[in-house]
């Protein structure tokens, strides 16, 4: 059973995301953008141009906006498992079914969370994630924990957040 302040959490750090949105479009036009931001969400401008008409992505508002999360990664997953098993402990959500972890917007709360399991007897494994997507219901924006490494690791980000908006299994 989730908890009522695991889905406030959830809410509350996406709304964040959402609310402090800026066009991409916009950003690489002003010059008061640093350089090295323009030229990332140029190549992710085109990364996604490329996903949309040669790979038949979803060309939708997605990636098309651009959030600088102001940390290291956008969420931190907590990942349980019996002691000396493989099998993971899985948490079922409405919608997107069950899962192997636990995302949290909140280090704090993922912190909490992690170590409530280990009481419990289970190793717990906690890492930072730096993209979700939110399967095509919003405009996922390009974070700034997407554009820290190459150009092609950037596009299989894309790649990949867009592929769930077609696929998603759980």
């Amino acid at each position: 059973c989730t908890s009522i302040s695991y889905y406030a959490q959830s809410l509350e750090g996406h709304v964040e995301i959402m609310a402090a949105r800026k066009n991409v479009g916009k950003l690489i036009r002003d010059p008061s953008t640093p350089k090295a931001l323009s030229a990332k969400l140029t190549s992710a401008s085109a990364v996604r141009r490329f996903a949309t008409e040669e790979l038949a992505l979803p060309d939708n508002s997605s990636y098309r906006s651009y959030v600088d999360v102001g940390r290291n990664d956008v969420t931190l997953a907590v990942f349980a498992a019996p002691q000396f098993l493989l099998a993971p402990v899985t948490w079922c959500f409405p919608v997107f079914g069950c899962v192997p972890y636990k995302g949290y917007f909140s280090r704090k709360d993922a912190l909490e969370n992690a170590a409530a399991l280990q009481r419990q007897g289970l190793d717990v494994y906690v890492t930072g994630i730096t993209a979700y997507s939110t399967l095509g219901w919003f405009s996922d924006p390009l974070l700034s924990t997407m554009l820290r490494q190459n150009d092609t690791y950037l596009a299989s980000l894309v790649f990949h957040e867009l592929a769930h908006q077609k696929v998603y299994v759980n």
